[in-house]
C-alpha cells in the first residue's frame, strides 16, 4: 500500500494505492540485456529472464506503440515465468533503450521480431519452444511475424492481443474517431511522407494479409470496449486468419491493452489452453 497527497478543491486529501504484486515481484528481478542489429542498422535491446527451472519454452514479449518491453509487460511476465517460460521481451525500435528514429507500426518491428527468433535460436538451440505475444502494434507485430515465409519453425502459438488490421485502417479510423476530420486526403499525404522517410507503404504493415497466410496456432484477444483500436477489428483477423488453430478472446469491459489487467483469469486460462496443446513438456 502506497499513500499520496492529492489536491481537490484546493484540499489536500489522502489516497492510498494498491501496487500489483504481480508488478512488486517484477522489479525484483534479475534480468540480462541481450543487443542484435535491427534491419535498419541500429541497436536493438531485449531483456532476458530465465525460467526457475531448466526449460526448452521461450516467450518473446512484444509491446505496443510509444510503450517498452519492461512497461508493458510487467504484470504479465509473472504469469509467463510460473508456466515453466523463458521470456525475452524486446524494445522495439525508436522506444525504450532501442535505438531508431521512427516507428514502422509492426512493418520494421516483425522484420527485427525474425532477427530476434534467430538470436534465440542461435543461442540456445533450435530445439527451443517458442511462443509469441503482443499488445497493440506488438501484436501487429507477431502477427506479421507469424505470416512470415522465414517464420522458424519451432514457433508453437501467437497470442494477439488488440491488434490493428492495417496501419493504414488504423490511422483512417483514429483520424475519423478522434479527430473527426476526413481520412481523405489526409492519410494519403501523410502517407507519401512516410515513403519517402521510412521506405515502406502503410498498407504493408497489413497484419490481416499475414495471418491468411500463418500455418501457426493463433489465440486473438480483444476487450469487447476498445474505442482505439475497434473491437470489429479482431474479429476481421479472426474471419481471414487461415489457421483451424485459432481461438477468440473477448474480455468484457476491457478498453484498449486492457485485458489483461481486466480479467487475467480469463486471460491465463486460454493461454494455458493453447500451451496444453501446442508445447511439448520438457
Amino acid at each position: 500500500m502506497t499513500a499520496v497527497q492529492n489536491k481537490k478543491n484546493g484540499k489536500t486529501v489522502e489516497v492510498t494505492e494498491t501496487v500489483d504484486p504481480r508488478v512488486e515481484w517484477f522489479n525484483k528481478q534479475r534480468y540480462d540485456v541481450f543487443e542484435i542489429e535491427s534491419v535498419r542498422g541500429y541497436r536493438l535491446k531485449g531483456y532476458f529472464f530465465e525460467a526457475e527451472e531448466k526449460s526448452n519454452v521461450y516467450v518473446f514479449m512484444s509491446h505496443g506503440y510509444r510503450s517498452c518491453g519492461l512497461n508493458e509487460f510487467n504484470r504479465m511476465a509473472k504469469f509467463y515465468h510460473d508456466l515453466g517460460c523463458n521470456l525475452l521481451i524486446v524494445d522495439h525500435q525508436s522506444h525504450g533503450d532501442s535505438e531508431g528514429k521512427y516507428i514502422g507500426f509492426g512493418y520494421y518491428e516483425y522484420q527485427d521480431g525474425l532477427r530476434w527468433l534467430d538470436f534465440l535460436n542461435e543461442k540456445f538451440g533450435n530445439d527451443i519452444q517458442i511462443i509469441l505475444t503482443g499488445v497493440s502494434m506488438g501484436s501487429a507485430t507477431v502477427m506479421m511475424m507469424s505470416g512470415d515465409e522465414n517464420l522458424p519453425e519451432n514457433v508453437k502459438f501467437t497470442v494477439a492481443d488488440c491488434g490493428y488490421t492495417t496501419a493504414r485502417a488504423e490511422f483512417e479510423y483514429d483520424i475519423k474517431e478522434f479527430m473527426h476530420l476526413p481520412e481523405f486526403p489526409i492519410v494519403g499525404t501523410a502517407n507519401i511522407f512516410n515513403k519517402h522517410l521510412n521506405g515502406y507503404d502503410f498498407s504493408d504493415a497489413s497484419p490481416i494479409d499475414s495471418v491468411a497466410k500463418t500455418k501457426v496456432p493463433i489465440l486473438f484477444i480483444h476487450g469487447d470496449s476498445d474505442t482505439f483500436v475497434p473491437t470489429y477489428m479482431v474479429h476481421q483477423l479472426y474471419a481471414s486468419c487461415s489457421t483451424e488453430e485459432k481461438d477468440l478472446l473477448l474480455v468484457k469491459g476491457a478498453g484498449h491493452a486492457e485485458s489483461y489487467r481486466t480479467n487475467s483469469e480469463a486471460y491465463e486460462a486460454k493461454v494455458k489452453e493453447f500451451a496444453q496443446k501446442y508445447i511439448t513438456n520438457n
